[in-house]
């Protein structure tokens, strides 16, 4: 019972991090200062600590941020 609850709560987890990139139009890396489309492959990699939402590429651009090569949002 115990490995079932623990895996309910590890799909919820990834569930809800997985709404919070889908959310935003844009996410960028505090890290590289790149911004990126939601489903970018990129954003898969970041770390979460790293991601830095924006509602437009205007938005990201005014904070220093760099459109992603592969994904050219």
């Amino acid at each position: 019972m115990k490995k079932f609850l623990a895996a309910i709560v590890a799909v919820l987890v990834v569930t809800a991090a997985f709404a919070t990139v889908f959310a935003a139009n844009y996410v960028g890396n505090a890290n590289s200062r790149k911004f990126h489309v939601g489903n970018c492959a990129s954003v898969g990699k970041m770390k979460p600590a790293n991601r830095v939402n924006f509602n437009s590429r205007d938005e990201a651009i005014a904070a220093g941020y760099v459109p992603c090569k592969r994904c050219k949002p």
